[in-house]
């Protein structure tokens, strides 16, 4: 330290973070700094003397103390929002028949902008290479040609696939499209699959190449239980489905060097008994990602934001019926998350870091010139809250305005 800082008293004040063993933390005051006379500095601790330690330790020196730190940081990530925190990409809620007020998640505090998701057809997909991949052909009301039902654990004779069929007048929300879905029973404590080999040496299935590709398989689950369904691609299984009725799941995985053959779908996980709906699977060989069909903007739309305490992010209502069972996605912000511990992590654009920092710097020395009337701490203050500003002008989160408005309409 003397090589650096060779001045006396340099670090008096300051803080000094010991890294212990086990992580063991000790912070102490600095009482007095020796650099001039010491070949290596020295810092005299307040408080009582310090338990010898058989190996070298990590030590820092911090003009202020971690606690100070971490209680400023707390504060301000609040009244930086929104212009930095956390963007959030929300695809999980699904539209319903007439349904015009929709609720949004806890993890988002402002929206920027609202979008409709289109979806193709799997059954008259040419580049989708599940068959009956739209559930609509059945042999009777509990045989699924070309899909597989097993399964593993203390009830397998109670797995079952189930034809569910849409009525009308009033529509069967279990189907998502056309005139069938398919309905999958998972016994308590069971493991239960639904699963199609995609065989490229069977007439079946085109002869494409398959040794060390990429597959991508997706689908529309519906389920009210959350962490239990998700897709299997050769043993692997991928995101767990949300458990908010009707969502697009999807994953993907490289396929062994001599492979010529996959067996992908769906899985429920062992737990209690549980039904989940299947409808409109695709699975790809080679492309990097599923495929989704783009989402198209949706303008005419108010948000209520949450009150203090509320479990959810507020609703949005729109001013018109959209579709039923179409994927809605926001994109909007939230506060950056709380830190109790060194240790904990924050989601946050990498550009926005030194605003974040000079922030949290101007709000520490406006403390320490209000406990010292030291004018050169209110300079200091002064200089990181105009660097900030500044910063901010050029990195902060853009909230853009619709580019149009549509009048709110009175009939």
């Amino acid at each position: 330290m003397s090589d650096r800082w060779g001045q006396d008293d340099y670090f008096n004040g300051w803080h000094n973070i010991i890294r212990g063993t086990n992580n063991d933390e000790v912070i102490r005051r600095v009482e007095n700094y020796k650099g001039s006379t010491s070949t290596v500095g020295e810092l005299t601790l307040a408080g009582s003397p310090l338990s010898a330690e058989s190996g070298a330790q990590t030590c820092e020196v911090s003009r202020f103390h971690p606690d100070d730190v971490k209680r400023v940081f707390n504060r301000i990530r609040q009244n930086v929002f929104p212009q930095i925190g956390i963007v959030r990409d929300i695809e999980t809620i699904v539209t319903g028949p007439l349904q015009v007020l929709y609720t949004v998640p806890s993890t988002m505090r402002r929206i920027i902008r609202m979008e409709l998701g289109q979806r193709y057809e799997a059954g008259s997909l040419s580049e989708n290479l599940f068959l009956n991949a739209d559930f609509e052909d059945w042999t009777n009301a509990t045989t699924l040609p070309n899909w597989t039902i097993a399964g593993s654990g203390a009830d397998v004779a109670g797995i079952s696939v189930n034809q569910e069929e849409d009525t009308s007048p009033s529509p069967n929300y279990a189907v998502l499209s056309e005139a069938n879905s398919a309905r999958i029973v998972v016994p308590s404590t069971t493991v239960t699959t639904l699963l199609q080999t995609v065989d490229s040496a069977s007439s079946d299935y085109p002869a494409i190449a398959m040794e060390g590709m990429e597959t991508n398989v997706s689908g529309w689950v519906y389920c009210n239980t959350a962490s239990r369904v998700s897709i299997r691609i050769a043993g692997a299984d991928g995101t767990a489905h949300g458990g908010t009725g009707w969502e697009f799941i999807k994953s993907s995985a490289n396929l062994a060097a001599t492979a010529t053959s996959v067996a992908a779908g769906f899985v429920g996980s062992s737990g209690s008994a549980i039904p989940f709906f299947i409808d409109e699977a695709i699975c790809v060989v080679g492309p990097s990602e599923v495929l989704e069909h783009p989402y198209a903007p949706i303008h005419n739309w108010e948000f209520v934001p949450p009150a203090g305490g509320a479990a959810t992010g507020g609703s949005i209502r729109v001013k018109e019926h959209l579709p039923s069972k179409h994927r809605i996605r926001i994109v909007g912000v939230d506060i950056l998350s709380s830190v109790s511990a060194d240790s904990d992590t924050v989601e946050i654009d990498g550009e926005l870091l030194e605003p974040v920092y000079n922030k949290c710097r101007a709000e520490l020395c406006n403390e320490r010139y209000e406990q010292t009337n030291d004018s050169r701490w209110r300079e200091k203050r002064d200089d990181y809250e105009l660097a900030y500003q500044d910063a901010i002008q050029h990195v902060g989160l853009k909230l853009p305005a619709r580019k149009f408005r549509i009048p709110d309409l009175v009939n």
